[in-house]
Parts: C-alpha cells; structure tokens; sequence
C-alpha cells in the first residue's frame, strides 16, 4: 500500500514539473509566420534544390557523431541557398552542419539558424 501511495505521489509530482518546464515556442512560431521567414512549405521546387536538400540530409544522417536533432533539423533550400534551422547540442554541431551544407554541390549560401539546447 505504501508503495502505491508513493508512486502515486511521485507520478503527481512529475507530472506538476514537466508542466512548469514546458517548451515554449512561442518565439518561434511569431517569427516562423513573418512573410520574408524561411519555413518548409518555401522549399525550392527545382531538381537542384530537391537534390541538395537530399543529399545534405543524408549526409547528416550517416554522421554517427552528431546527435539526433542534429541529424533532423529543418533543410530549406531554395536557388541553392541552404538555410538550417533547429535545436543542435553544441556549437560543435552548428559547424559540422555548415561545413557539410557547404560541401554540397551545388550550394551557394548557407544560413545558419539553429539554435544551441541544453537539457
């Protein structure tokens, strides 16, 4: 019985934290609804742009070093320009991701705009 009672305090107690700690995106989402902001549905529409896109992400996928948000963050790109967005672990991965966009054929910028987190 006293068991139960402590995990079901714990459980209450976990539950009370988690909602203190939530993400906010509030930020995120105003910035992502400005008409100049790059988001996915602008993606380019061209073959080269498609091709870069997949070929970074791929490259991003098979680097084993890099954490998963890493590996998953927001590729747009758009006339060959590449912008990133996303939560990365470290400045480390914000320069991996640049220096492999850069690699890609056929890129002529790359914005950076991930965001470092820590848990």
């Amino acid at each position: 019985m006293t068991l139960r009672i402590l995990t079901i305090i714990s459980f209450m107690f976990s539950l009370s934290v988690s909602a203190a700690v939530s993400a906010d995106n509030t930020k995120v989402n105003k910035r992502d609804q400005l008409a100049q902001e790059r988001t996915a549905d602008k993606h380019g529409t061209s073959d080269k742009d498609i091709q870069i896109s997949s070929d970074l992400r791929q490259a991003l996928v098979n680097d084993k070093s890099l954490s998963t948000y890493a590996q998953n963050i927001k590729i747009i790109t758009v006339n060959g320009e590449v912008t990133l967005k996303g939560p990365v672990k470290s400045v480390q991965e914000q320069r991996t991701l640049v220096s492999k966009a850069k690699k890609i054929s056929g890129v002529s910028n790359v914005l950076n705009m991930t965001d470092v987190v820590t848990e």
